[in-house]
């Protein structure tokens, strides 16, 4: 398949990501209050380890599981641990610590860089493709006969070699030939500066990114080039550097694929969720602290202010509790109509020695009933496995579903508070259980499974509209998990 030219952006509004707009809004209310504490800086200097690491995992430059990352990630970038940890020779581990070393420099540059408001230049990308390769002397590159070959990599200039990937499948994907390299990265320069004031962060990372990896202007270094300009869009904002980790791999190039086949919204969206997730841990910060040693200078500030500021907006807060409610009520309808549907079927499926007959059945607890408080242990288990903090307090519903045959299936659907205060976002999990029967009588809760792959969340920041259309997705998505477990667990019991 021969190069196409870069593409423009597309019409403003044609990807929109709104859960992330309406995050990005409660975090901007509330950044001043948390950015000078130390609890803030801690979390910004373990996300750009983060971002150091894994730019470099991805690149395979060095490879380790997670638990060697977040090692460094808590106690710093040593050449000891990367040997111990990652099982490589003391002389492997200094130079990837200086490769790693590099790239940490790279992005706390990016956060200089915003800070002189600097037009994005040539000259700046070149730059950056120098600081990535500082220590890197030699690469492979492809000669016009299709031969693979070393040569010494040139730092800070566009490639003179065709650097065309081979696929798994033979296929050769090309990248714009040498000769065409300026003139494309001029025109991605012009084309990203003519739409900065159009359109959404995600969509211009999104687009600049995938537009960059097209181009591959340089023999070496391309992917860390991009990521860390698609890093400095989401800076500019306001937001955070962009993490793709090693377990983002599949989802990361399978996206840029599509966006190669003419569609960027996989990529927008993949880009959008990164973002998302690093808003939410930076607005949980409140629980990280309790726990630092900036505890209590963060609790005599940043907390005290948080506290003041939401009892000033509580009736601007308070619109997610009446989105939650009707969130709720739409899972009751979904529930009530499935289980209603199963029971119609279930009870001519029952075996004739049995005398209790298989049904369906649904049930559900608001948040001024006296049973809110069931779940506590499966719904806190499913939050540890999604990395954030349950809240009960202010407001906690459920939702069930009980297939009974020849043992209970659980489905349960639970909204409560995300994180330890009344920040103004809430979550909805889901998960499936069993019961089994305990040898003093009655039963116990087993084989908890998530039934989502993702946690949804949302906020007062956000217009029920939206928020609806996601869950309604999120939903259905969650019931076809569920359902398929219901199946596995039939099969497993035959």
């Amino acid at each position: 398949m021969s190069y196409q030219r870069i593409e423009p952006f597309p019409a403003p509004n044609t990807y929109e990501f709104p859960e992330l707009q309406a995050l990005s809004s409660v975090w901007k209310e509330r950044k001043t209050a948390l950015e000078k504490d130390g609890a803030y800086k801690e979390f910004i200097k373990k996300l750009k380890r983060e971002w150091a690491i894994e730019t470099g995992i991805i690149e395979r430059l060095y490879t380790w599981d997670r638990g060697v990352t977040e090692v460094l990630i808590e106690q710093g970038i040593e050449s000891s641990i990367i040997a111990h940890r990652g099982g490589v020779s003391q002389s492997d581990a200094e130079h990837i610590q200086t490769l790693i070393n590099d790239h940490l420099g790279i992005v706390e540059g990016l956060f200089g860089y915003i800070k002189g408001e600097e037009p994005l230049t040539e000259h700046f990308v070149r730059g950056l493709q120098a600081q990535f390769t500082a220590h890197q002397d030699y690469t492979e590159a492809v000669t016009e006969s299709g031969d693979l070959i070393r040569v010494t990599l040139q730092k800070g200039q566009y490639k003179t070699l065709p650097n065309n990937p081979r696929r798994p499948n033979g296929e050769m994907h090309s990248y714009c030939p040498p000769e065409l390299t300026k003139d494309e990265m001029e025109a991605l320069i012009r084309m990203y500066r003519e739409a900065e004031g159009t359109h959404t962060p995600e969509l211009k990372s999104a687009w600049l990114h995938h537009r960059f990896t097209q181009i591959h202007p340089f023999q070496d270094g391309n992917g860390r080039v991009a990521r860390a300009l698609a890093s400095l869009v989401f800076l500019r904002e306001g937001l955070f550097p962009l993490v793709v980790r090693e377990a983002d791999r599949k989802e990361y190039i399978g996206a840029l694929e599509i966006a190669d086949a003419g569609n960027l919204g996989p990529l927008v969206t993949f880009f959008a969720r990164r973002q998302r997730d690093a808003i939410l841990k930076a607005l949980g910060l409140e629980q990280q602290v309790q726990q630092s040693k900036y505890a209590d200078q963060v609790v005599a500030s940043a907390l005290e202010l948080l506290r003041g500021r939401f009892s000033r907006e509580k009736q601007k807060v308070s619109a997610v509790y009446e989105h939650a409610e009707k969130l709720f009520k739409y899972v009751e309808m979904k529930f009530g109509e499935l289980a209603t549907s199963l029971d119609q079927q279930l009870p001519s499926l029952t075996p004739p020695h049995r005398q209790a007959k298989y049904h369906a059945r649904s049930n559900s607890a608001d948040n001024s009933s006296n049973q809110r408080h069931y779940f506590q242990k499966q719904i806190v288990d499913i939050a540890k496995r999604f990395d954030y903090f349950a809240n009960f307090e202010r407001f906690r519903t459920w939702v069930r579903v009980t297939l009974t045959t020849d043992q209970d299936f659980d489905y349960v659907v639970s909204f409560h508070g995300y994180g330890p205060d009344d920040t103004g976002i809430l979550a909805v999990s889901a998960f499936t259980y069993m019961k089994a029967p305990r040898e003093e009588g009655g039963t116990e809760p087993i084989a908890l499974h998530p039934a989502a792959t993702e946690l949804f969340q949302f906020n007062y920041a956000e217009s029920f509209d939206t928020t609806e259309k996601r869950f309604a997705e999120w939903l259905e998505a969650s019931m076809a998990i569920a359902l398929a477990e219901w199946k596995r667990s039939l099969q497993a019991g035959a």
